[in-house]
């Protein structure tokens, strides 16, 4: 069952070739729930593909038959090369039939209209879409499939709104574009239940057709339930507002997008029509860098402040907005459709609620936003931001991203190369500053001294950052020089040292305060010390993802892979010993466990090459922080995060089968997520935690053994409900 990381485009204009996540890393999650070779003595194959292209393709495939079974290369390569003309046959079958429905349709004697299915491969099951279009032929309505449209791959989606990432979404936004031109087919899209990406999908598919057709998308949501009463009406009430529609003789026109868009769905008369405007019509231009203030949202509020430091060197002004609070959470829920993750509602509400405020006209002011990972929803956030402003009533707002400008949101912002180094000094020190700050505040004094004296060294830091690398140093040591002079109740070692809690999950739930409801304060508050791994790694486990793809000639140009990723974290490496340097004189100085001290611990839990989300980094650092005498873990994730779910919620058996010690919680949040749910959980964290840590203390003092410290554990007895002798109540 192979992990497909990568697969051929299918589209000349689309921008990548990624897989979505569940395809990427399920094998995985069933190869450990499951134990096929340990229960049943069957093994699972789980070759990573990159398939980047057809050649790749070939190659990748004929090297694991050959090392995998020992079967010759030459019969490995016919047996490929068979496969490939079977596939090939079989899609030209599907576009034969296709063309001979849209054929029939063009006649006197066809349909009134033809319903195209679109969704991912899997929906094309009978099993996973409950039969689907037996509600649509039962009423002699045609229905084809995205496999029945023939050069779908010729479409220009470029002008959606949507980064063209992932060859099946890719398909979907060609076929909105297809559909609009033709007046004789109409659009259903086949959603799973809480799949994030569908969510973006969705409301830019009803946006061309809309725009560009007076169109209805009609979106079905399908999971397990086979109750098909629902189904039935909805897709009833579909049909007849579309006949109404087109007996009312306000049939949507066929139109042409532009010049290149020539979908193959049957010869027809076709007539102009607008295109589909620009989804980014307010730019960030030359001029819009003196008139206007880049609002940046928060990831950790240090990194946006750092940020905003490093930004104003290259004459932008940047300012970070207020962390999230309740009416950004409202906000972001109104305006971002609600199966979209959670980070993605935070920081879209909490420019919104800035705004609102009116301290900032809309006219002077810019959303700057992050863009990252092409598999997983963060790499569209500039679409979503642009839906909420309009929806919002802010059309005039230019949104800028530190990622690529695919769309040509931001002709006017341009980021130079020394930018990703400065970030990288920034990113270093603000991990070692919150290290100490986390070190030291479980066991203050004067409650909040660690809080102060961290705000006011980050600001002498960011001063720094502003005039170089030179001067944070400076601002560092002076830090560490600060934190080392707070008062503290305890030693704060050995067995005046607190139970320990590591924290770790998706990038933002991990670092934004408000967005996982505090959860460092309520901890501490409750007699924990706090460990949260920092930033850096998130960034740099590309350079190692690069190696590793160039040595198992996974990607395009393996040499240059491997070349790329030394040279990178040659950087990385020269900026954190000057980093590790100055922590060295910290009182609670550790050794700092970088990505390939990560790396090294992947194993046979996750392919090193899944990357999406945060990839094999939650299990790692779970991992790293156990073998540290850390027990008890908080996994943090956004409602609905696929990658995560694999990484992280997915990986807790094969790590408790490591770690049997250890306890971990995983924690969803959304919105509407109470936290008194989230506190009852925690409870039983923080309990076992103490528990543990009184049994640590005593077999320390009667044996020694680290050993036997690491492996104990406590018995699930106490924690079971126990019976008041002559009453039903539980104790």
């Amino acid at each position: 069952m192979p992990m497909m990381i990568r697969v051929p485009k299918e589209n000349r204009h689309a921008e990548s070739d990624a897989v979505c996540p569940v395809i990427q890393g399920y094998p995985k999650i069933i190869e450990h729930s499951d134990a096929p070779l340990e229960r049943y003595g069957i093994p699972m194959d789980l070759p990573a593909f990159h398939w980047h292209n057809e050649k790749l393709r070939r190659r990748q495939t004929v090297d694991f038959i050959t090392e995998s079974y020992g079967i010759p290369a030459k019969q490995a390569l016919a047996a490929t090369k068979a496969a490939e003309t079977a596939l090939s046959s079989f899609r030209a079958e599907l576009q034969t039939h296709g063309r001979q429905i849209l054929d029939k349709l063009n006649t006197q004697d066809g349909a009134e209209f033809g319903v195209v299915l679109a969704g991912r491969p899997y929906h094309s099951d009978n099993l996973v879409n409950h039969h689907l279009s037996r509600f649509f032929t039962g009423l002699g309505i045609p229905v084809l499939t995205l496999d029945g449209l023939a050069d779908l791959g010729e479409v220009d989606v470029r002008p959606s709104r949507v980064d063209s990432y992932v060859p099946f979404h890719t398909r979907m936004l060609a076929a909105a574009l297809s559909v609009a031109q033709n007046p004789k087919l109409e659009l259903v899209q086949i959603v799973s239940f809480g799949c994030g990406h569908d969510a973006v999908l969705s409301d830019e598919m009803a946006r061309i057709l809309s725009e560009t057709s007076n169109k209805e998308l009609l979106v079905l949501k399908l999971d397990e339930g086979e109750a098909s009463g629902p189904l039935t009406i909805r897709i009833k009430s579909f049909i007849e507002t579309v006949r109404t529609k087109r007996g009312l003789n306000t049939a949507p026109e066929a139109h042409e997008l532009n010049d290149t868009i020539q979908a193959n769905t049957g010869p027809q008369e076709t007539q102009p029509a607008p295109k589909l405007a620009d989804g980014f019509p307010q730019k960030f231009t030359k001029a819009d860098k003196k008139r206007r203030v880049i609002l940046a949202p928060n990831l950790s509020p240090a990194f946006t402040r750092v940020s905003a430091a490093v930004v104003s060197r290259q004459g932008y002004h940047l300012e970070p907005l207020p962390v999230a609070g309740e009416r950004a959470f409202e906000l972001g829920k109104k305006y971002v459709h609600n199966d979209i993750c959670f980070p993605a509602q935070v920081n879209i509400g909490e420019f919104l609620s800035e705004i609102e405020t009116g301290r900032y006209r809309s006219d002077e002011v810019a959303i700057g936003l992050a863009k990252n990972c092409d598999a997983c929803r963060a790499g569209q956030y500039a679409g979503l931001a642009r839906s909420a402003l309009d929806e919002a009533g802010y059309k005039d707002i230019p949104i800028i991203t530190v990622g690529d400008d695919t769309k040509n949101m931001h002709p006017g912002f341009r980021l130079s190369p020394h930018f990703q180094l400065r970030m990288l000094w920034a990113l270093s020190i603000t991990d070692a500053l919150e290290t100490m700050r986390r070190r030291i505040r479980p066991y203050e004094s004067r409650k909040g001294e660690a809080d102060r004296v961290f705000d006011v060294q980050l600001e002498r830091i960011c001063t720094g950052i502003s005039l170089g690398h030179r001067d944070a140093l400076k601002g560092l040591d002076a830090a560490v020089d600060a934190f080392n002079r707070i008062p503290l109740t305890v030693s704060a070692t050995g067995a005046d040292r607190k139970p320990r809690v590591g924290i770790t999950g998706e990038i933002l739930m991990k670092y934004h305060p408000s967005a996982n409801g505090y959860i460092e304060k309520y901890l501490e508050e409750h007699g924990m010390e706090v460990v949260v791994p920092g930033m850096v790694d998130f960034f740099r486990r590309e350079n190692v993802i690069n190696k590793h793809l160039g040595n198992q000639k996974l990607s395009h140009y393996p040499f240059l892979s491997i070349l790329l990723g030394d040279a990178a974290d040659h950087v990385y490496e020269f900026v954190l010993r000057k980093v590790d340097k100055a922590m060295a004189e910290f009182r609670f100085a550790e050794h700092r466990h970088d990505v390939h001290d990560l790396a090294a611990r992947i194993g046979n839990i996750l392919d090193p090459s899944f990357v999406s989300g945060e990839g094999w980094l939650i299990p790692t650092e779970i991992m790293q922080m156990a073998d540290d005498g850390v027990h008890a873990f908080v996994v943090l994730n956004p409602f609905g995060c696929l990658p995560n779910h694999i990484s992280g919620r997915g990986m807790i058996k094969p790590l408790k089968a490591r770690y049997p010690h250890i306890q971990v919680l995983s924690l969803d949040y959304d919105p509407d997520t109470s936290f008194a749910n989230v506190e009852n959980r925690l409870q039983m964290l923080v309990i076992t935690a103490r528990e543990q840590q009184r049994l640590h203390a005593k077999l320390s003092t009667h044996a020694g053994s680290a050993e036997a410290q690491r492996k104990i554990s406590v018995p699930k007895e106490q924690f079971l409900p126990v019976q008041k002798e002559g009453s039903t109540d539980s104790v």
